[in-house]
């Protein structure tokens, strides 16, 4: 049975069959005679066929002793390479990619990264799971999930993350707004409507709020929307001031008012679990992400 041949037996009968002499592969091997001896004793034990003759100079090898070299030469081969990164062509992976995100990654950073994908992964297919706090640990862990993203202050400690962005809110318009064109400073916010967020739907949206007031900006809002899905569409027939995370900014059809001071900043991560930490597919991943911070 082969399962009794070891890759130590192999790689002496190799040089066995290279080198034709006994002494000279304990050399070499640092074995003694007596070991090099048995090792050769146990595969004529496993092989019925002959494997050497003995001459007065040392051994020749048979012609079946070159075949089963040349197979024993491509197992070593195999074994020494086995720690080798493997191949991985983004061209050729087949798979399905599950990503958790909250509304904020959804809108922000989800739509990238799939754009990237369609480019250079287009057998890549994508879910999308809504964060939860309760459960997103488990999923990741079990495979459900490969990776999340999200905020850094709701993510489970035992993840492995990487910070993607220190993140703020950013003041918004409409593109074809005409508000900047009146606004010079933050307290000109104050001349004109604005719509908010409920604070149920973003845990940092009341950073705003102590914001602007300790800019001595006083917001006469004309609504509160329940989640920043709906304030596109908003925007569309509202000539409103709005306050949105600036991630989210870039993809929506909005225009931003920059100012030399900004609400405080948010931790954005990416988390997985450590057993896809090694996973080539996980890396390109967090490349992708980390590269449209």
């Amino acid at each position: 049975m082969m399962d009794k041949i070891e890759i130590r037996h192999m790689r002496v009968f190799v040089k066995l069959v290279k080198e034709k002499n006994v002494s000279k592969v304990a050399s070499e091997t640092g074995l003694t005679q007596q070991a090099v001896s048995g090792y050769l004793k146990k595969l004529r034990e496993e092989f019925k066929n002959e494997l050497f003759l003995r001459q007065s100079n040392g051994l020749k090898p048979t012609d079946f002793a070159y075949e089963l070299c040349s197979r024993f030469e491509r197992v070593i081969h195999e074994f020494d390479n086995v720690y080798e990164t493997l191949p991985f062509d983004l061209a050729s992976i087949k798979k399905t990619f599950t990503i958790i995100a909250n509304e904020y990654a959804q809108l922000s950073y989800v739509p990238l990264i799939v754009q990237a994908a369609v480019r250079s992964a287009p057998n890549i297919k994508f879910k999308i799971l809504d964060f939860d706090q309760r459960t997103h640990e488990e999923m990741l862990a079990s495979g459900e999930a490969d990776i999340l993203i999200g905020f850094k202050d709701f993510i489970d400690d035992r993840l492995n993350q990487t910070l993607i962005k220190e993140d703020y809110y950013s003041c918004i318009v409409n593109a074809k707004s005409r508000i900047p064109d009146a606004v010079q400073n933050l307290s000109d916010l104050s001349k004109f409507p604005h719509v908010a967020m409920n604070n149920s739907a973003f845990y940092f949206s009341d950073t705003v709020d102590h914001f602007l007031n300790q800019q001595g900006v006083t917001r006469n809002v004309i609504a509160t929307l329940p989640c920043y899905t709906f304030l596109q569409s908003f925007l569309s027939v509202n000539d409103v001031i709005a306050f949105i995370p600036s991630a989210m900014a870039r993809l929506g059809n909005f225009r931003t008012l920059k100012f030399d001071a900004n609400p405080q900043s948010f931790g954005v991560v990416a988390a997985w679990h450590r057993r896809v930490a090694e996973n080539p597919l996980h890396n390109w991943a967090i490349e992708t992400i980390l590269s449209i911070r």
